[in-house]
């Protein structure tokens, strides 16, 4: 396979990846709850990596980019996920204090 064909290959299985993890309101909701994490990834997305790998025919290396690439974007979405939730708990408790709630 040439460096072009390869490199579309891997874009292709990363949007997937994107598009199945995307967050919205409704997936914030389901990270409230912490589940095992196998190196980084809970377990539940394990199984989507597989197929992503099924798929697409990846080998071993392109296989662990991918596996690299997902680690990283799961990580950054719980990490904005964190902070708006710590924003909103700040400014929840700043309306509060205003409003003189016990």
């Amino acid at each position: 396979m040439d460096v072009k064909a390869k490199k579309t290959l891997l874009w292709d299985a990363f949007e997937e990846l994107k598009n199945k993890w995307s967050l919205d309101e409704r997936m914030l909701e389901k990270l409230e709850t912490e589940e095992p994490t196998i190196n980084g990834l809970p377990e539940s997305k394990i199984k989507d990596l597989y197929e992503i790998k099924s798929k697409y025919q990846l080998d071993d290396i392109d296989f662990l980019f991918i596996v690299g690439a997902a680690v990283g974007f799961y990580s950054g979405q719980k990490n904005v996920k964190d902070v708006i939730n710590k924003k909103i708990s700040e400014v929840n408790d700043f309306v509060e204090s205003l409003l003189g709630k016990p």
